[in-house]
């Protein structure tokens, strides 16, 4: 069941945060295993905080470096040791990641937060005044807030508008300290890898919550490359995913884990050494299995197992992310939401979504088609300071005129250069925005036949059945991607392929082109793209930033489908009114990419032809069959009086 926690932000704890008395101690906890390339950079990054370094403890155990680790480290005690309030340094053999921070918290951890972190990121200047934030504004019962990480984010889902997620990475997350001492931390049977999907599973199994933290930001340079398989990480995480079956799966999912560990032999090999690593790890995972079996999860949680991940993932992972550069030289967005009477709990969580944004420049146009009480839902959200990273929000209560002029009045508010629409059942995952002005603006400096004004990401289909709708009350029960179509102009004539809030579009196509047809009760979206794209391009992002919600009972996604089909006609009728230029070889283009895309088999006669002719043994049969053709031709044409 889902329905939105609204936290509140403290304006006194968030003012707090500023001063170096009253700001609360962290204890950063750091394992470190030959690590000396990156000890100086991610010391530099921690000194850059906006967060008062002399309230953080710092915490380190080295596995037993080989390198030059620990005298960098006392390198980095001599010189900005008096800038923390502690710096305690632990040697000793390598016991793994999680038992390493185990020492660190039991042995020496005091404060009330537990800041677990590797060593290969870099922090941002707010990363943890702003998980700070985030944290002491929470419920009591949220044991945990993971960062978000760049280059490439963390592709698992969360929830957009509690930022709950099923586990946490232990990349970058602070624990509330109270939680972490009451599942004893780590498990010290879990090496590497694993040990943070179990520590969250575990966490959950007692009652505690978990999220994400997407507005604090690092850094993280785990990967030399996009794609990269590297060995430690491959026997890890699949002998860790076969243990927490053991503990947290079903009894057919205990089973398939062991099938698909054994299946790991016949698979091609990634590196030198896969199958003999397997064989190696096979007989740790007999050895370890029946203690994971024997230490069974109490509650009567799900926790989810899909093949060799834990939760469904959103496609994109290694698309690139880009520093954010000032805010004042980032253009304005606006995102614009159409909202009516009844439904005040539902654009509560869509609202949620977008002050989640990790874009810092954000427009908001709330406009109500009919009433005037979005404004309660509006002001709720003021009262709790959880629209403070807005640049602005607006809202108009209308008359009663339908979702086309209503569209119409949001653009026509609207202050950004950009904007976006945003139904008030769907959602935005948090970098939503920050992406599609990053490729619309990288865009904009490519050569095209076209001006580029517009870009669109992927978003899931999400199967939902309603529980109540006030409160909005559902169950998610399928996350499907059904578009992922890249731009073409042909293929956007005959259907849309592009979900209303994916796309991000320049204001200026609605100042020349004009809003939403108001003869269109539906698929007045498809209407809009069609003419914003007779004579401009829009630009695919292969990642998924939103998700829109569709009917889980078949009867009622069949009515919503028919109709959809009722309208598709009246909507092919006003594009039969419109008219674009384009060339001979142009037309012949956007011919083929429709049937390539539109019919399973498409042959080109010119190619077929060719090669029966170069055939020795089909030639003459092909010029049989013409001849008979012809004369078939000539007959009817006799018969029908045909020219």
């Amino acid at each position: 069941m889902s329905q939105a926690a609204v936290p509140t932000i403290n304006p006194e704890k968030a003012a707090a945060l500023s001063s170096s008395t009253t700001v609360p101690m962290v204890d950063l906890s750091l394992v470190t295993f030959n690590s000396e390339r990156w000890i100086e950079p991610f010391f530099k990054s921690l000194l850059s905080q906006n967060h008062p370094c002399d309230r953080i403890r710092v915490l380190i155990r080295d596995n037993g470096s080989s390198d030059s680790t620990c005298h960098v480290i006392q390198s980095v005690i001599d010189l900005h040791g008096s800038s923390f309030a502690s710096i305690h340094l632990d040697r000793g053999s390598n016991v793994g990641y999680g038992q390493a921070h185990n020492h660190n918290f039991f042995a020496h951890a005091q404060s009330e937060w537990f800041w677990v972190s590797n060593v290969d990121l870099e922090f941002e200047d707010n990363t943890l005044v702003n998980l700070l934030s985030q944290a002491t504004n929470d419920d009591p019962k949220v044991a945990s807030w993971e960062c978000r990480q760049k280059p490439y984010e963390h592709p698992k889902h969360y929830h957009p508008a509690t930022l709950e997620t099923a586990w946490s990475s232990s990349a970058c997350v602070l624990f509330r300290s109270q939680a972490f001492r009451s599942v004893k931390g780590y498990d010290p049977r879990i090496f590497m890898y694993t040990e943070d999907v179990d520590l969250s599973f575990r966490l959950r199994d007692h009652g505690w919550t978990l999220k994400y933290a997407p507005k604090s930001t690092v850094w993280h340079f785990t990967y030399e490359q996009s794609h990269q398989v590297k060995p430690l990480q491959f026997f890890g995480s699949t002998l860790g995913n076969v243990l927490l079956r053991c503990r947290y799966g079903s009894a057919r999912e205990i089973l398939q884990g062991f099938l698909m560990f054994a299946s790991l032999l016949l698979m091609p090999s990634q590196f030198p050494g896969q199958r003999l690593g397997v064989l190696t790890h096979s007989l740790k995972l007999l050895w370890r299995a029946p203690y994971f079996l024997s230490t069974r999860k109490s509650s009567k949680i799900t926790f989810p197992f899909r093949i060799w991940d834990y939760e469904f993932t959103r496609e994109g992972a290694f698309y690139p992310l880009e520093p954010i550069v000032a805010k004042e030289l980032q253009p304005l967005v606006s995102i614009l939401i159409r909202t009516t009477s009844t439904r005040g709990s539902r654009l509560r969580e869509a609202v949620l979504s977008v002050t989640h944004q990790t874009y810092p420049r954000i427009d908001l146009v709330v406009v109500q088609d009919g009433g005037d009480n979005a404004q309660i839902v509006l002001n709720e959200l003021r009262s709790k300071g959880l629209l403070i990273g807005l640049e602005s929000v607006q809202f108009k209560p209308l008359p009663k005129m339908g979702r086309c002029l209503a569209g119409n009045e949001a653009m026509a508010l609207s202050k950004g250069q950009f904007l976006c629409f945003l139904d008030d059942d769907d959602l935005l995952y948090a970098d939503h925005v920050e992406v599609l002005v990053q490729e619309l603006l990288k865009g904009q400096t490519q050569s095209r036949k076209r001006p580029l004004v517009a870009a669109y990401a992927l978003g899931f289909e999400v199967q939902t059945a309603v529980v109540s709708l006030e409160p909005w009350v559902y169950q998610e029960l399928r996350h499907d991607l059904v578009f992922r179509q890249p731009f073409s102009r042909a293929l956007l004539m005959h259907h849309n392929f592009m979900p209303i809030q994916t796309v991000l579009f320049k204001r200026e196509l609605f100042e020349q082109l004009g809003g939403f047809d108001p003869e269109l009760d539906n698929l007045e979206d498809w209407n809009l793209w069609v003419r914003f794209a007779l004579d401009h391009d829009f630009q695919l992002v292969h990642k998924v930033t939103s998700l829109y919600r569709v009917p889980a009972i078949p009867q009622e996604a069949v009515e919503r489908q028919q109709v959809l089909d009722d309208h598709y006609a009246i909507a092919c009728e006003k594009h039969r009114q419109l008219m674009f230029q384009t060339n001979p070889m142009e037309f012949v283009e956007m011919a083929k990419e429709l049937a390539d895309d539109l019919y399973v088999v498409s042959v080109d006669k010119k190619k077929l032809k060719n090669w029966l002719i170069r055939s020795p043994q089909l030639s003459s049969l092909y010029y049989f069959c013409r001849r008979c053709w012809n004369f078939l031709k000539k007959v009817k044409s006799k018969f029908t009086g045909d020219r």
